[in-house]
């Protein structure tokens, strides 16, 4: 059975060899020769017999040469000979208490312990003083009080003779030194004795390094 292969001057010989080589290992009785054939139209017919007079031997073929194929490698052991990648470092930044802060700390870092409030009372001068005691600790570890002052409100536990509010200031709370600080507040004596109360907060600080 002949061979007829219809090409465009475009295509590279080597193609054409290849799929000569290919149809030669499906037939082995093909003959070896390939002749050029021109057409009518310009184009060239390869064939293994000649057809028509504008028909070349072609003598001189290039040898086809055998790509070497990679060896089969599963995924496994490509993955095992594969080197790990590399994670790029982290950007270095701030760690955690490696540096003083520049902001101050807030005020509920100021803490009070129990308020005792005690009245004294002078009815030969008609008045009173309200005593309120308590104890102030500066929590943080690097920033100074240097002005707290406590708002105070001295009520009496019925709320019907008193309910005013004093503030006292102390200075130079330093860390983690407790200090007992005392507001007093000086009014009338009322129509009788009476037990107080007190609650505290903090109203002011003023902070320094």
């Amino acid at each position: 059975m002949g061979m007829m292969v219809v090409v465009s001057r475009r295509i590279p010989l080597m193609a054409l060899l290849a799929v000569i080589s290919l149809l030669s290992v499906r037939d082995p009785v093909a003959r070896a020769d390939v002749w050029a054939c021109t057409q009518p139209d310009g184009s060239l017919i390869y064939s293994d017999r000649v057809l028509g007079q504008n028909c070349r031997l072609l003598e001189e073929l290039p040898k086809l040469q055998r790509v070497p194929s990679e060896p089969f490698t599963r995924r496994e052991e490509q993955s095992e000979d594969r080197a790990p990648e590399s994670r790029p470092a982290p950007a270095p930044g701030p760690m955690p208490g490696g540096g003083r802060r520049i902001d101050p700390p807030l005020d509920s870092v100021i803490w009070i312990g129990v308020v005792n409030a005690i009245p004294n009372f002078n009815s030969l001068l008609g008045i009173a003083h309200y005593r309120a005691t308590m104890e102030l600790e500066n929590r943080d570890s690097e920033w100074t009080a240097e002005k707290v002052c406590i708002d105070v409100r001295f009520r009496d536990r019925s709320h019907i003779f008193l309910d005013v509010e004093q503030v006292g200031c102390l200075e130079d709370l330093r860390p983690f030194t407790p200090r007992t600080f005392t507001v007093t507040y000086t009014g009338l004596i009322p129509p009788r004795l009476f037990p107080i109360e007190a609650e505290a907060k903090v109203d002011f600080v003023k902070w320094t390094k």
